[in-house]
């Protein structure tokens, strides 16, 4: 149709919305369906049509869920105090309050009554998103690809805009006043120009739009039955976007009624849930007081202000990646956006790697796709799924929690950047949710490889970026390394052989290996020769160049290796009878069981369920099944067969069953058990049984036998159609390599140190089956994709971020955006209720420029209040790339622990260098404060103050570490620590001190616990530190070579600095955080 037949085409469907909408639900047309039931008698019944039993069931439901804050019987209240202002008559206020609520009404399937006559409902704001709602799905019916329905600020799109990006909808700052609306002309202000995808909607409630009479909002609140007051602290207005858009306007209605804008975050929050239909996407609340502006923060991402800030610091960098796999490419690419000038090396002829052959799909949790889909997902479980998989190994934690926390934002990454449409979901083996997302299959039904569509869409996203260089045909040869003054190695570039065999040398800024393992390498000196010889012969599913070069170059350096004799057998590859010895073999993919076929033994039996972890598979099938016979009569690997009913084809897709099938030559067909069992070699009466007892199991949703819970197919033995095949487990990951940071830095052991602790190889990366740490003992199906683009993304940002112009960033007293890493809880260390909190400076090579003793400052946002918190960071100021502060997670923390635990790594805060002791190098060794040469460390410590007595103790003896000559005689010299707290629950951290002196420097530290609650036995301090316990406890007298810090709440420093002075202590030998002067 042309143009002008389109637009009244589709003004015809608005205005017959619109129209129906007037009818059905405007309480000011007598005539409407609405104003027919407030005219109902008490106990009258009245037959709702479909649209308002649609809009009278969300109501409902909405009305329960908030607990009645959202509430849309308040017409008659509402109309009293517009009438009667202010000074409204009380009485008559709560006589109308009595039945100006929902309960009033009752919903049914037989239809609507009402228990009070004078009941009447308002539902002029979820009509409006009701008709929003319908005129959007009418002209997508009538073949309109794309549109944006706007109806008085309230919104709905499809598609995209005509520009090609999407949507946005501008969010209006309200006025100073409740009561006043910018003047037609007059310039407006904005909050935000919120971003809408396809099916989103955005609806908006404020004070502005409409009052009751002055200071009065036109939402009533429930727990008072009144009007909202309008006050500097109430919400003055709310934005919220789900895909319904009635839904939406409903939720900002409830959010402002909510009253505050911390009261309306609480409530929108449970409406995140993905369990629900259309889940909270996005919100942001505001109230003039401040103002304060409350937006939705995804977990683990960091404020796009403050990103933008961090990234626009740095310097160019030039960052070489080894390896042309999925990994390397997301490096490149997030290397590029940070303006890096990025060379990729690739061994083969192509990019792709072992990435473009993955079939399983990618993990992630919380995503868009499954909110859609209704699948409740978090951290917690994708976290405990991932570590119960990993049995066995070495999974970091925090490398675990880096994964599930940058999960949901990597599979938006993809199809939002990327392009690939991730919009399927399955749940694969070992995991308890649906989380593995795949793309949808094509319309004839074919699969749609995804590990080859990624790669595809990667290739071409990196090879069209004007900053990315691609080498390939490259084979690197060696890391190019130096040795620092202080012992660690820093890496200066590559070696490698190019197309011609010509031997080349490439100087960067950083380096990433992403290479991939060694599942393909049998030789005399491979990796699995050495970690796994049992392994040897095993066929796999790796291409020839997984030989694990990158981790042979890594720890020709001094990279440290971890579980590099987890070596994971996938247990579908397919045996193919024309050529049953090849090493390399087809994966039979994930989704074969996924999808629900079964595996059965020689004899026709099960032995295993199918769904669970691969290592478990693998083991039963070689355990239960019985080697294959080769043509020359030798037997090969235990092997089983894996049969699919007609359900299980249609599920998994027949298109690419036929590629196995009949291009192949994988899969053969069988009629009936009948031809089940000839085929197998196996009674019929067997096949009939076992079949038999999987159909019964489905039914009960309980295998006894093999504790299977989840059920994709219902295979029978009535079933007609089957395919089978021949599977055996090959090798098909590796979990172990280089150990990585959760930041993926590449680590190796300290040169020195008190406690051997782990340090990086400077400006060396690595992400992908190159590393170890992540998996564990067993991979995870669908966490290798997800690995390499988290875990390259964030090599590629930390190798372009890595030329920083200062080499110091806390030490301008100027506030700096810092990103959080990683949290680790410290309660068996540091005491009850602790936690080490890591962020990331803003190079991987730069220092925070603190003296020791110097403490930082904390600032962030919180429903629109900015809090700000004081720590001492126990970190070295040596320490390179992070800064790491020791905090209560508990209300004794105060309010920046609220703060803080809403953080995950990935979230950023502001920080700041402050003031503080300053303890320096001495020119001739040791160190000095206020310029005296000190030998004795006094530290006067009670309640929150443990973290400088950390930071402090932890330098000097890695300061002693690094200089022999300056270790004193004990007695002359070393640290003493007095430290009073409540009870002995606090005191985990004794064992900390006694393994930092113990290990290497016995009899220069001492301590002494006070405790005001002392358990039974106590054999040390008791009520309060007084001046016995100083002089007898701590250094005394004041000496030149000694300086004594008070660490606690400013109440304790106070008190001490009292006994201090009555002792005749000069003011210049003891320092006091809250007396800093």
């Amino acid at each position: 149709m042309d143009s002008e037949e389109a637009k009244a085409k589709a003004q015809g469907l608005i205005d017959e919305v619109a129209k129906q909408a007037e009818q059905v639900f405007s309480h000011f047309i007598e005539g409407s369906e609405v104003s027919a039931i407030n005219r109902l008698n008490a106990g009258e019944l009245h037959q709702p049509s479909a649209a308002m039993k649609q809009v009278l069931t969300m109501a409902s439901s909405l009305n329960r869920f908030t607990r009645g804050v959202f509430d849309p019987a308040i017409l008659p209240l509402a109309q009293f105090y517009k009438q009667q202002g202010a000074g409204a008559d009380e009485s008559e206020a709560k006589r109308l309050a009595a039945f100006s609520k929902w309960s009033s009404f009752q919903i049914s399937e037989e239809g609507v009554k009402k228990s009070n006559a004078e009941a009447q409902m308002d539902l002029c704001g979820l009509a409006k998103g009701w008709a929003i709602d319908e005129m959007s799905r009418k002209l997508k019916e009538a073949g309109f690809p794309a549109s944006f329905v706007d109806w008085g600020g309230d919104i709905k799109v499809t598609g995209q805009h005509p520009a090609g990006r999407n949507w946005t909808a501008a969010i209006l700052e309200p006025p100073a006043e409740a009561e006043s609306l910018p003047e037609d002309g007059a310039e407006k202000k904005y909050l935000l120009h919120a971003e809408l995808r396809d099916g989103q909607s955005i609806a908006t409630s404020g004070d502005y739009l409409q009052v009751l009479a002055p200071g009065l909002s036109h939402i009533l609140d429930p727990k008072t039955g009144g009007p909202v007051k309008i006050t500097g602290d109430t919400c003055a207005s709310a934005s919220v976007v789900t895909n319904s858009c009635m839904l939406a306007d409903a939720l900002a209605t409830a959010a402002m009624a909510s009253g505050s804008v911390k009261g309306g975050r609480t409530l929108l929050d449970n409406f995140r849930n993905a369990g629900l239909k259309d889940p909270v996407m996005d919100y942001l609340l505001y109230s003039r007081q401040g103002p304060r502006v409350c937006r939705l923060v995804e977990p683990g991402l960091e404020k796009k202000e403050l990103r933008e800030d961090r990234l626009g610091r740095h310097e160019e960098a030039h960052v070489v990646i080894v390896g042309g796999g999925l990994a390397g490419i997301s490096a490149a690419i997030e290397a590029a956006n940070a303006r890096a000038r990025v060379t990729i090396l690739e061994k083969e002829p192509d990019m792709g790697g072992n990435s473009a052959k993955a079939t399983s799909g990618i993990n992630a949790c919380g995503t868009r796709v499954q909110k859609t889909s209704g699948v409740e997902d978090d951290g917690r479980f994708f976290e405990r799924d991932t570590h119960v998989s990993g049995k066995g190994g070495e999974s970091d934690i925090n490398c675990v929690t880096m994964l599930s926390t940058k999960s949901a934002d990597a599979i938006h990454w993809l199809m939002d950047e990327m392009g690939v449409p991730l919009t399927a979901l399955s749940q694969l083996g070992g995991h308890s949710k649906k989380r593995t997302h795949r793309a949808p299959p094509r319309a004839d039904g074919t699969p749609v490889p995804i590990g080859y569509t990624i790669m595809a869409h990667a290739r071409a996203a990196a090879t069209n970026m004007p900053g990315i260089e691609v080498k390939t045909s490259c084979t690197m040869k060696r890391l190019m390394h130096k040795v620092l003054p202080d012992g660690q190695r820093e890496v200066t570039g590559v070696e490698y052989e190019d197309s011609t065999g010509t031997l080349q040398k490439l100087e960067c800024d950083a380096v990433v290996l992403t290479t991939g393992g060694f599942g393909f390498d049998h030789s005399e000196s491979s990796y699995m020769q050495k970690y796994r010889p049992d392994l040897v012969g095993v066929p796999t599913t790796n291409g020839s160049f997984a030989n694990g070069d990158g981790i042979k170059f890594g720890e020709e350096i001094g990279a440290n290796l971890i579980d590099m004799d987890k070596v994971q057998l996938h247990p579908t590859a397919f045996i193919d009878p024309k050529d049953p010895g090849n090493h390399t073999k087809y994966l039979g993919p994930e989704a074969l069981r996924g999808s629900g076929g079964i595996l059965l033994d020689q004899k026709g039996r099960r032995f295993v369920n199918e769904l669970d972890l691969r290592s478990v598979v693998s083991a039963k099938i070689l355990e239960h099944c019985d080697p294959y016979k080769m043509p020359d009569g030798t037997e090969y690997r235990p092997w089983s067969w894996c049969v699919l009913n007609e359900e299980a084809q249609e599920k998994f897709g027949k298109p690419m069953l036929s590629f196995y099938k009949d291009q192949v030559g994988l899969f053969e067909a069988a009629e009936g058990t009948k031809g089940l069992a000839e085929l197998i070699g196996c009674d019929e009466a067997t096949i009939v049984e076992t079949l038999k007892e999987y159909a019964a199991a489905v039914d009960t949703k309980i295998c006894q036998k093999t504790n299977k819970v989840v059920f994709p197919s219902r295979v029978c033995e009535t079933d007609k159609s089957f395919i089978i095949a021949r599977i055996t487990p090959c090798i098909h990951y590796c979990m172990g390599g280089l150990v990585i940071s959760s930041g993926a830095e590449v680590l190796t052991s300290a040169s020195c140190g008190t406690l051997g602790k782990r340090q990086k190889i400077r400006r060396l990366f690595a992400a992908g089956e190159c590393t170890g740490g992540v998996h564990g003992g067993n991979r995870l199906g669908g966490n290798s994709l997800l690995e390499c683009v988290v875990f390259g993304r964030l090599a590629g940002e930390r190798a372009a971020t890595i030329n920083q112009p200062k080499e110091a960033l806390l030490n301008d007293a100027q506030w700096h955006p810092v990103k959080l890493r990683e949290v680790r809880a410290t309660d068996e260390k540091y005491g009850q209720n602790t936690a080490v909190y890591r962020f990331e400076l803003h190079g991987a090579n730069q220092k925070t420029g603190l003296e020791v003793g110097r403490f930082i400052s904390i600032q962030g946002e919180l429903d629109g209040d900015t809090l700000t918190g004081y720590y001492s960071p126990i970190s070295r100021p040596d320490d390179h790339g992070i800064i790491d502060i020791l905090c209560r997670t508990d209300e004794r923390g105060g309010p920046i622990v609220n703060l803080l635990t809403s953080l995950q790594p990935g979230s950023s805060c502001m920080m700041q260098g402050m003031g503080g002791v300053k303890l320096v190098g001495h020119p001739e060794g040791g160190w000095c404060y206020n310029g005296r040469r000190v030998r004795k460390i006094s530290l006067l410590c009670g309640g929150t103050g443990l973290a400088p007595a950390v930071q402090i103790s932890r330098a000097f003896f890695n300061m002693l570490a690094r200089e022999p000559g300056q270790e004193p005689a004990v007695g002359e010299g070393g640290v003493k620590i007095v430290y009073a707290a409540e009870t002995s629950q606090d005191l985990a951290f004794v064992q900390w001190f006694d393994q930092l002196t113990n290990k290497r420097f016995p009899g220069l530290l001492s301590y002494y616990l006070v405790l005001n609650k002392p358990p039974r036995g106590w054999t040390q301090g008791i009520g309060f530190v007084d001046q016995d316990v100083i002089r007898q406890r701590l250094w005394f007298p004041p000496a030149d070579d000694h300086v004594l810090v008070m660490c606690g709440p400013p109440i304790f420093e106070k008190i001490m600095c009292g006994n201090l002075a009555k002792m005749g202590y000069p003011r210049d030998q003891y320092y006091s955080f809250a007396d800093d002067n």
